[in-house]
């Protein structure tokens, strides 16, 4: 649904699967997904954009396989209209998961924890000529992981992520991005860097196609916990 400052789009999802257990049992798991997101157009240079991601899925085998996952973010971007080089976005998420315990991870470890965390960040991007535009990122996570499902005792998980980036522009529908990344994790005394690569080719006027490679094991997600993100990747961004 759409007006003239107005967008919103809605979607739920309701699903019933029986599953074989080993022992040729049958167990009946019950899940509800719901999606909305939200734009609105302040004014000329200002927007404010909304996602609210929700879901719960429980069995019949017992609490400690059932899920619960909520993403709530509220984003303010600036854009100004005579200036229009510059680009901000302000963004705070709400992130709380309860994975089930025959979920898997990246490193293939059953995911037996609970996290929430909040968590606010500021990308920043500036076009310093047509060929040219350089930006920078900090986010910050207040985090809680509980590693024991059944009596969670939360502790802290704090994170800072420093990013700077520089696009290049080199020919016609063809873009090469560098970022420098830095985490600093202060509650485990640790701190990780690298840099990422990518090159991006434009695919009509909406969408960007590219392929690069990140040199440091972390995400610029902070929902994500792990440190499986080094190696190659492909990514298809959106722009209207």
């Amino acid at each position: 649904m759409g007006f003239a400052r107005v967008k919103l789009a809605s979607a739920l999802e309701y699903r019933v699967d029986n599953i074989e257990q080993p022992d040729t049992t049958f167990s009946k798991r019950t899940s509800w997904l719901s999606k909305t997101s939200a734009k609105y157009q302040l004014s000329e240079n200002w927007r404010v954009i909304g996602r609210l991601t929700y879901a719960v899925s429980e069995t019949s085998v017992g609490d400690a396989s059932s899920v619960e996952f909520t993403e709530a973010v509220l984003g303010y971007g600036y854009r100004p209209v005579h200036h229009d080089r510059l680009n901000a976005m302000f963004k705070y998420t709400y992130f709380y998961n309860v994975p089930a315990t025959d979920q898997v991870t990246g490193a293939t470890t059953a995911a037996d924890y609970i996290q929430r965390s909040h968590i606010g960040s500021l990308d920043v991007m500036y076009d310093l000529t047509a060929r040219w535009t350089v930006g920078g990122k900090y986010a910050h996570r207040y985090g809680q992981v509980a590693q024991d499902r059944a009596n969670p005792e939360f502790f802290d998980s704090r994170a800072n992520l420093y990013v700077l980036r520089a696009d290049w522009h080199v020919v016609n529908y063809w873009d090469v991005l560098l970022e420098g990344r830095r985490l600093d994790l202060p509650d485990a005394s640790d701190s990780r860097g690298g840099i990422l690569i990518a090159v991006y080719r434009h695919v009509g006027r909406h969408i960007n196609l590219g392929v690069g490679y990140n040199f440091s094991d972390f995400s610029d997600d902070l929902t994500q916990l792990d440190y499986q993100h080094q190696g190659l990747f492909i990514n298809v961004v959106g722009k209207y």
